[in-house]
């Protein structure tokens, strides 16, 4: 029986898949776990590696489907897992250096989730940032986790039951933006303890043209419109479980919060046209997050003021200091 599933969710990497499936091989291992990739409808050469690596990695199944997105790409993952852990992880990064042998040692106690820590990268492998959670213990309930650490929500740092999915009908969103954000509070409803590692298992990879960073106005537009979803649907789950789990419905209030300090930043440090701005700007305001609501200090409150009234000659100035 495998006891843990890597799901890789690939589209168009073909510079950086065979990295990510080789980091997450071990051979002396690969009878314990599988790595199952699944090719989103990729049109580069995404597929022609994955079949040579196939030739190669023992426990490499690749499932290939049309272009439907990463949420989808993970629940064709999820669906067809043998594991009874997942591990899930982009196409585009890649793990430590014996990250399999700590992930088989650790869920081997069988608890419910599993939270490590991870690197943030360039594309040249320059460590930017060595995330470490500051986890006060190493076990709590997942409930007493999410309150106090809402803000990590990347699925990667985490290794989940599958039971906790499929038992329970939990999967992602098609075609949003901060999916993790959206699935992870209903994981946690479902799951009774997690148990915090203080090691790391991966390379999260900031490129330069990724969705988060582009420049692309209509993508820009998607980005918050994704927050709007996000936002959406913590309220009504959080609703749902209000006076079942009074500590995890604080956690959601606060990750609710977050959201506008992430908007607020987003429309600090992007560039937008004037045009994209100010329809950017329309759609906030018809959702509720316009004016900014983010509580900004020091001379961020000023650059709040201007936002909210002036947004378009703040924007202007906030982009000329920001290339000096």
């Amino acid at each position: 029986m495998n006891k843990l599933s890597i799901l890789i969710a690939a589209y168009n990497v073909e510079a950086f898949i065979e990295k990510c499936v080789l980091s997450c091989y071990d051979d002396s291992l690969s009878d314990l776990y599988e790595i199952i990739v699944v090719n989103d409808g990729s049109t580069d050469s995404t597929a022609n590696v994955l079949d040579k690596l196939k030739n190669s990695v023992k426990n490499l199944h690749v499932v290939y489907q049309e272009n439907s997105g990463l949420g989808i790409a993970r629940n064709t993952g999820i669906k067809n897992a043998k594991g009874e852990y997942l591990w899930m992880i982009d196409g585009d990064d890649y793990a430590t250096n014996n990250a399999v042998k700590l992930i088989l040692d650790k869920i081997s106690s069988k608890e419910d989730i599993y939270g490590f820590n991870f690197n943030i990268i360039t594309e040249n492998n320059k460590v930017i940032k060595k995330y470490k959670s500051n986890f006060i213990k190493e076990k709590q309930t997942a409930s007493e986790y999410y309150l106090n650490h809402y803000e990590d929500s990347y699925t990667f740092q985490y290794i989940f039951k599958k039971n906790l999915f499929i038992d329970n009908d939990i999967f992602f969103q098609s075609r949003i933006n901060m999916q993790d954000s959206e699935i992870l509070p209903k994981i946690v409803f479902r799951a009774k303890n997690l148990v915090y590692t203080d090691e790391c298992i991966y390379n999260y990879v900031q490129h330069k043209n990724s969705y988060t960073n582009t420049s692309n106005a209509d993508k820009r537009l998607n980005y918050f419109k994704s927050i709007i979803a996000v936002e959406n649907s913590l309220l009504s789950f959080g609703e749902l479980i209000r006076e079942k789990d009074s500590i995890l419905f604080e956690g959601i209030q606060k990750k609710r919060n977050s959201l506008h300090k992430i908007v607020f930043n987003h429309l600090i440090f992007f560039s937008y046209s004037k045009a994209g701005l100010i329809k950017i700007i329309n759609y906030l305001k018809e959702n509720k997050f316009y004016p900014l609501k983010h509580n900004a200090k020091g001379k961020f409150l000023w650059i709040k003021y201007g936002l909210n009234n002036f947004p378009v000659f703040t924007k202007r100035v906030i982009d000329y200091y920001l290339k000096q």
